[in-house]
């Protein structure tokens, strides 16, 4: 019977999964690709944004008076575009040169803010006066890369006022939200809002433009000193304070504690001293609960799971490279990938998504993940980049274990591949695929599963993997097999394997999707064969589609049929 048991599994696997020889004599249809979608509800809604712009304006004109020189959507870069925007009221007046907001952030140029009619501290009034900025002028950006579904978010916001400086502030934030008190829905209560979600990392920094150097010398003007007298009186005050506040820590402040106190204060007194550039950043060792900083004191514990630091130093100054010597022949692989990552984002060096791509597809070949992630990367941002023919389906192997493996892949990019591969070549290197993955532990615990459901005739589970290979997101994409689970848990009674099972045949029928049907037909039509009379004669099931199952050395089941549209052959004991 174990003999009868291997027989059964490994033509189970050879019916769904023939060789790709078995499928290059078959003309290859290119389908055509999928219209482009929305990748969000905010892009969706974008390009109706000038008449919810309009609507604002009519409604925020009860509250001030406003104007514009014009407001249109972009369709190149998906964005409403605002320019000359006006805001006057009771002596507060703006304006906004150009107004950009697209899904994933906003732009505001050439902003003007009028503080002579504002009530403002007097000290901050007299720097202002002294910096001739009393109408601040600057930009703001504000860009946040979003995963909806998780409500993770990294966020950077660019702060540049003339003549002051840079405020420049990222967070990478992983479960975010910002719950309103229930008592404010109901009662009208008053309560602050709850946030919840943890900081994965952060950062602060700020850029002197001239504002130091203008406190000091109102500094120095009242204590009757000079402005490099009052710059060193400032600075050792500086490092003083920052003692004092790790030491009035609640419960004190341990030896590990105080020694980052000094680093800061040194920090803080060599920035005072020297103004430039201070820089602050939060690395902690493990995702840090927000709600750590809103439940009550923040204490030693709370500082140090966030881990902190501050150095005082110049501004970046970006190297510019030549592209020629960019990377040398012969790099070790990170230096590859470095010189890659600066062509696809055109960082010190012209944007060249090609040269890029040539440069990471061997090491992603070889499962270099960052190699993989780059790839992903340049295909988005150009689906239609050179790529040599023999390579494309090294390319799409590689990001469809990529994705499986939770790397960020984009689908325009294995959109683009598939757009460029055959029918047969798709098949062939999703069935690659799911073999590179199944010998990792995670793909074969996966195959442990599947044989068990296959045994038990648990048509839920194996509808549930027949979705999972159809969406690519916790395992390889592949069709074939999505279509070949979805139809025997179909035949077996599951009515959701039923519509998965007809979607996908619609979808081949509309040339979005690329499957060979009859042969995907023809295989699962023999594995329900052997499920059926297995199930009739009493015998336990086979053991279902377990790929690379062992046949039994004294009766080796016979190779499927190698001619395309011929019957797929049955073993014979």
């Amino acid at each position: 019977m174990r003999v009868r048991m291997a027989i059964l599994a490994a033509t189970a696997a050879s019916l769904l999964l023939a060789p790709t020889s078995d499928l290059v004599a078959q003309p290859a249809q290119v389908p055509a690709p999928p219209p482009s979608m929305p990748a969000s509800f905010s892009e969706f809604a974008l390009p109706y944004a000038p008449y919810l712009f309009d609507f604002a304006v009519y409604a925020g004109r009860n509250l001030a008076r406003i104007t514009y020189r014009s407001r249109r959507y972009d369709p190149v870069t998906k964005a409403l575009v605002v320019t000359d925007l006006s805001v006057e009221r009771d002596g507060f007046s703006a304006s906004v040169g150009q107004m950009r907001i697209a899904a994933d952030g906003v732009v505001y140029e050439d902003i003007a803010v009028d503080t002579r009619d504002l009530p403002l501290d007097p000290t901050v009034r007299e720097a202002l006066q002294r910096l001739d900025s009393e109408t601040i002028t600057g930009d703001l950006i504000l860009t946040a890369v979003s995963d909806v579904a998780a409500a993770d978010y990294d966020v950077n916001l660019v702060l540049r006022a003339e003549r002051i400086g840079t405020f420049d502030v990222t967070a990478d934030l992983a479960g975010f939200h910002v719950l309103a008190p229930l008592e404010d829905m109901t009662a009208g209560g008053s309560e602050l809002p709850t946030v919840i979600g943890s900081l994965r990392s952060g950062r602060i920094r700020f850029t002197d433009a001239g504002l130091a150097a203008v406190l000091y010398d109102i500094a120095g003007d009242r204590q009757g000193l000079t402005g490099d007298q009052a710059r060193g009186t400032v600075a050792m005050m500086a490092g003083i304070g920052v003692a004092s506040m790790v030491a009035g820590l609640p419960g004190g402040a341990g030896p590990e504690m105080q020694r980052r106190g000094q680093q800061w204060s040194a920090a803080a007194q060599a920035f005072l001293a020297r103004p430039d550039r201070l820089d602050v950043t939060f690395a902690p060792a493990e995702p840090f609960d927000l709600s750590r900083l809103t439940d009550g004191e923040i204490g030693e514990a709370d500082i140090i799971d966030l881990n902190p630091s501050a150095v005082a130093g110049t501004a970046e100054r970006l190297t510019l490279r030549d592209p020629a010597t960019l990377v040398a022949a012969g790099a070790p692989a990170d230096a590859v990938l470095t010189a890659a990552e600066a062509l696809i984002d055109g960082r010190g060096v012209p944007q060249d998504v090609a040269r890029a791509v040539a440069l990471v597809l061997p090491l992603a070949g070889n499962d270099n993940r960052r190699a993989i992630g780059l790839l992903g990367r340049g295909l988005a941002a150009d689906p239609g980049v050179a790529i040599p023919q023999d390579d494309l389906t090294d390319a799409y192997v590689a990001l469809l274990t990529g994705k499986a493996d939770g790397l960020t892949v984009e689908d325009t990019g294995l959109d683009a591949l598939r757009g460029r591969l055959s029918p047969e070549e798709i098949v062939a290197a999703e069935d690659e695929a799911v073999q590179l993955w199944r010998s990792a532990p995670v793909g074969q615990e996966q195959k442990r599963i599947e044989v068990a459901a296959f045994a038990a005739r648990d048509w839920a589970t194996v509808r549930r993997f027949a979705y999972a290979y159809y969406e690519g997101a916790t395992m390889p994409r592949n069709l074939l097999r999505a279509y070949g689970w979805a139809s025997i848990a179909a035949a077996g009674g599951d009515p959701l394997a039923r519509r998965l099972r007809d979607d996908l045949s619609s979808a081949v029928g509309n040339g979005l999707v690329a499957l060979p049907l009859d042969r995907a037909r023809e295989a699962t039509d023999d594995l329900w064969r052997l499920l059926v009379t297995e199930a009739d004669s009493g015998t336990p099931a086979p053991n279902g589609p377990a790929d690379g199952a062992p046949a039994a050395p004294s009766s080796p089941a016979p190779p499927a049929a190698s001619v395309p549209g011929a019957p797929a052959q049955l073993p014979t004991e």
